[in-house]
């Protein structure tokens, strides 16, 4: 991975960080570095073509948070977020006898080819299949490969499940877009394996979970994390919620530097269950101050936050509309969005009143409900199925 200073300098000469003031940084964490603006999506978004010197490729986010953001790639940053990616395959369990089906998109996406690199750096026999064929060409690719694992995108894999008769595999990971716990458990119940999540955007690779499942693992010499303010650039007290704000120590060519992820969510210090050591961030969902739900209908999060913590104590929910493209066409009439409200194992008994209470409260959810355009799950933080519901 990249020193911090070499980092620094890569990011000096850059026009991304153009009026930055780098030169009084010790170390990241210091009074200067805490002085330093923060990188937004708006920026990434507006930056001109650049004429660069060497070889490099060009990705483009999914979109699924507004319009596509180009990423500029050298091979040599390839190669140490591929060697990233293969330090998480191994964490999780990838080794030399693992066969690897990788089912993304293999082009424009980031992610595919950067998951490729990763399993063959790991050790393992990897299989690139792209998603074009949809359901009927993957069970096809099954057959013939017989993998121990998949890893894909929630959606694909949800889509997929219901017609899956492939091998019982070893594990299934996911990557690339939010994984709900009602998508965790359908893969697990239909592809017999346990699953993985991924953290991660196509700026910034962060993080992967372990058996234990409480938080990503992350490795400081790869990603620097840090919990801002969502409207500032102040750090929020150690442990607390806020807006994750991420550096890559892995891409020279386009350097990262305190990009705004629009991810809320913690910071744990304390030594994990599973014996690991380094920190892990607990994602909460994304920061937004409105949902747009089908039929071009609005929620104002904080009104569905109020209405859900007054009925039951601790309870936080997650959205997840239509995946974005590239995915899109090939779950395109599987997929109906989904608002999970998670509540905490000593409340389980309390989802009926919870639901009554927000059906009654937001007639417009009522009705995308009741026409089957939105899933309604409530999940509980001790792992137990989701229970889904209508109007009834």
């Amino acid at each position: 991975m990249l020193s911090e200073a070499c980092l620094l300098e890569a990011a000096a000469r850059h026009p991304l960080y153009e009026g930055w003031d780098f030169s009084r940084i010790t170390s990241f964490g210091d009074e200067a570095w805490c002085r330093l603006p923060t990188l937004k999506s708006e920026r990434l978004r507006k930056m001109p073509a650049q004429r660069r010197q060497g070889p490099e490729l060009l990705f483009y986010s999914s979109g699924t948070t507004g319009a596509p953001k180009m990423v500029r790639y050298s091979l040599e940053d390839l190669g140490r977020v591929g060697e990233l990616c293969a330090r998480f395959a191994k964490f999780e369990g990838v080794t030399e006898q693992s066969r690897v089906m990788v089912l993304l998109p293999m082009g424009l996406w980031t992610v595919g080819k950067i998951t490729v690199d990763g399993h063959r750096l790991a050790g393992a026999e990897v299989f690139p299949v792209d998603l074009h064929g949809g359901i009927e060409t993957w069970q096809r690719m099954v057959d013939l490969i017989r993998p121990t694992v998949i890893s894909s995108t929630p959606s694909v894999l949800a889509a997929w499940a219901p017609d899956y008769k492939g091998p019982r595999l070893e594990m299934v990971e996911t990557t690339g877009e939010p994984l709900l716990d009602s998508e965790r458990h359908l893969i697990e119940a239909r592809f017999g394996a346990f699953v993985h999540d991924a953290y991660g955007l196509s700026e910034c690779v962060v993080g992967t979970e372990c058996r234990v499942r409480a938080g990503f693992h992350y490795w400081p010499d790869a990603t620097h994390v840090e919990v801002l303010e969502s409207n500032s650039d102040r750090p929020v007290p150690e442990g607390k919620t806020g807006e994750m704000v991420v550096t890559s120590l892995m891409q020279e060519n386009m350097p990262i530097i305190r990009f705004r992820s629009g991810d809320k969510g913690r910071i744990e210090q304390q030594r994990c269950a599973c014996g690991h050591e380094g920190a892990k961030v607990h994602l909460e969902g994304r920061i937004a101050d409105t949902l747009v739900l089908p039929r071009a209908v609005k929620l104002d999060a904080s009104e569905l936050t109020a209405l859900i913590s007054a009925q039951v104590a601790g309870a936080r929910f997650r959205y997840k509309g239509a995946p974005g493209n590239p995915v899109a066409p090939f779950v395109e009439g599987t997929f109906r969005p989904i608002l999970e409200i998670r509540i905490p194992n000593e409340y389980v008994g309390e989802w009926r009143g919870l639901r009554h209470e927000l059906l009654t409260a937001l007639p417009e959810l009522a009705e995308l409900v009741h026409e089957q355009e939105i899933e309604l799950h409530f999940p509980t933080d001790g792992g137990t199925p989701p229970v889904a519901v209508g109007l009834v």
